[in-house]
Formats: C-alpha cells, sequence, structure tokens
C-alpha cells in the first residue's frame, strides 16, 4: 500500500501506527516509504513531536535537492537521526554527499548552535592522527613545543564528523571507541579526562562489516 500511495501525484505523508510488538512492520514500512511511524500504546507529546518533524520535512532544505524517492527516504532516516544524541555512520561511494547528509543532521538537531568539525581522517598521516583528533600536551613528542586541543575538543558542544574512517589505524579506532563509550578524552601525553558534550557522525566509503 505505501509503495503505490507514494507513486501518486502530490502523494501525502504516510505514518504508520503499529503495535510495540511489531517492530519489523515498522522497519519494513519505513522501507515501502512511510514518513515515520508510532509504536502503540502512545503519548500525546510523542505524536506531536512525530508531526513537528514531519512538518520540518516539508520545508526547504539548504544544499540538499531530493527529487526521487530513494533521496527522499534518505532525508527521513537523516532526519530521524538529528532528532536523537546517537552516533551516526554513513555510508557511501566517495562524491555521494555525505558530509552534507552529515551537516543536515547537525543542523536539524538541537545542537545547531553549537560547531560542526569535519576532518578527513584519509588526509591526515597516521602518525599525527591521533594527536590532531584527540589534541596533546607540551612534550608529548618532538616538536610538541605548546599544548593543542584535540578537533574532538573543538566540536564539544556540537558534532564532529569524522570521514573516511575506514582509513584509522586499530590503535586509533580502540581509543576512540573510548572516547564513544566514556564520552571524554585524553590530550596524547596526558592522563586527565576531558569531558565531552558531543555527537559523532562517521563516514567511509568502505564497507566496515
Amino acid at each position: 500500500f505505501v509503495a503505490c500511495h507514494q507513486k501518486q501525484r502530490n502523494a501525502g505523508v504516510v505514518i504508520a501506527i503499529v503495535d510495540q510488538e511489531q517492530g519489523i512492520l515498522a522497519a519494513e514500512t519505513m522501507k515501502s516509504g512511510a514518513t515515520d511511524y508510532l509504536l502503540r500504546p502512545f503519548e500525546a507529546n510523542q505524536l506531536i513531536n512525530l508531526l513537528k518533524r514531519v512538518e520540518a520535512l516539508g520545508k526547504p532544505m539548504a544544499n540538499i535537492v531530493a527529487e526521487s524517492w530513494r533521496s527522499k527516504q534518505v532525508l527521513q532516516l537523516a532526519h530521524r537521526a538529528a532528532c536523537t544524541n546517537a552516533s551516526v555512520l554513513i555510508t557511501g561511494e566517495s562524491g555521494t554527499g555525505k558530509e552534507v547528509l552529515a551537516r543536515y543532521v547537525h543542523e536539524h538537531s538541537p545542537r545547531i548552535n553549537g560547531p560542526f568539525v569535519a576532518v578527513n581522517c584519509a588526509a591526515i598521516p597516521e602518525s599525527m592522527l591521533e594527536a590532531v583528533l584527540f589534541g596533546h600536551v607540551k612534550g608529548a613528542f618532538t616538536g610538541a613545543t605548546n599544548s593543542q586541543s584535540g578537533k574532538f575538543e573543538e566540536a564539544n558542544g556540537g558534532t564532529i564528523l569524522l570521514d573516511e574512517i575506514g582509513e584509522m589505524s586499530p590503535a586509533v579506532q580502540a581509543k576512540l571507541l573510548r572516547v564513544l563509550q566514556e564520552r571524554e578524552v585524553e590530550r596524547v601525553g596526558s592522563h586527565k579526562a576531558i569531558k565531552l558534550d558531543i555527537r559523532v557522525i562517521a563516514a567511509t566509503n568502505k564497507d566496515l562489516r
């Protein structure tokens, strides 16, 4: 039904209302083109918030033109992610607009007034990536004449995009996992934890499975 409805000219939005135990049905409905879904039973404020999200989807979106059904579905998923504080992984071939989509998530989230910091992990030498991301203290390594904050600290209160995350070494990935779990970072050469309030968006053109 949903797929047929979406093919109609000027088709309205479809909101699926399903029972709590029908999570698979909700996912299938979204894949078919539903704009959003609600799990029964639900509170009035949940319905109000959903309608606000749907209304926002109809507003013009800077830097994004979504004409095809698939493109609109991607934006629907991005908008749902923006309303949460969850970390996000964006996969796609180079040149498909992963950074644009990441900015969309940031600009439609409660963190819109915070910084958006993008880091191309593939463009930074492996030996320097850890210091660039997490910062370093004076004397941490040869040439570290001053303490320097990292990209995570710069993005505190906002969003950090780690582009081409698949290029990270296992050692840096392990430290990144700790940052995601503990929501704090330690500069290279220091054991002092710095608390973070941050959303992490990662992007890659590789299959990380």
